[in-house]
């Protein structure tokens, strides 16, 4: 897509980590890539312009996403803060076909156009087709996905296994077996909650400080916020170690 230089142009930036069990860009990778993008065509990012999903949330329906919402409404305010919305991919900013095509046009009738920074398209009609073809591949894969997660789910219940991978502070040591506490990440955990209900210290601190310290999770991966924020959710964790 080609940009007028002679005029300053505004985004907004949305960025959303999907809920289903894929290999995806981190928020902080994708809000790089966008900026990058940005600043490559000279295009403004406000302060206030960056809207983040927390938690990993479906990009199914769009009234389950309280940052899209409140995006959309500002973009089509009457002061019209935004002329384009940045996403990493056109599947973040939704995965129903339908619901996007609402939506762009909506924006698009207020003068805001949706771009992936990843997915380039020409002008013309062409690349609208082709635009459109993404979406529906977006949207065949997540169903695709879906039923294939629920016949393994389905699979591994009438062999008596787990559904998911234990939670971080947990292994399991065999097939069948029940769970049980690894202690070096336990005490990650307490530590996670200690300074969160103790000290009051936000997620992106608590964040920060774990990987200051060079602690590492499950994986062997620095910690992300979505990370920190789902163990403090995850009432298994809670119950099984802090008690």
């Amino acid at each position: 897509m080609e940009f007028d230089k002679k005029s300053p142009l505004t985004a907004a930036v949305y960025i959303r980590v999907s809920t289903e069990k894929q290999e995806e860009l981190s928020p902080d990778a994708q809000k790089r890539l966008i900026f990058e993008y940005a600043d490559r065509n000279h295009i403004i990012i406000p302060e206030t312009g960056v809207f983040l999903e927390e938690g990993g949330i479906s990009g199914k329906k769009a009234e389950k996403r309280p940052e899209f919402l409140r995006m959309i409404a500002l973009a089509r305010s009457q002061e019209h803060p935004f002329d384009f919305i940045l996403v990493w991919k056109f599947s973040r900013f939704a995965r129903n076909q339908e619901e996007s095509i609402v939506y762009k046009s909506m924006l698009k009738k207020d003068g805001v156009e949706v771009v992936s920074v990843s997915e380039p398209l020409i002008e013309g009609p062409f690349g609208t087709l082709i635009e459109r073809i993404i979406e529906w591949m977006d949207e065949y894969y997540s169903i695709r996905l879906s039923g294939e997660v629920f016949r393994g789910m389905s699979e591994n219940a009438m062999r008596g296994n787990f559904q998911a991978k234990p939670p971080f502070g947990y292994r399991i040591p065999y097939p069948k077996a029940v769970p049980v506490v690894v202690e070096e990440q336990a005490a990650v955990v307490r530590l996670i909650f200690y300074k969160y209900v103790e000290e009051g210290m936000s997620i992106a601190n608590l964040t920060q400080f774990l990987n200051q310290l060079g602690l590492r999770t499950a994986s062997g991966r620095l910690f992300e916020k979505r990370t920190v924020d789902y163990i403090l959710q995850n009432g298994r964790v809670i119950l099984g170690i802090m008690v």
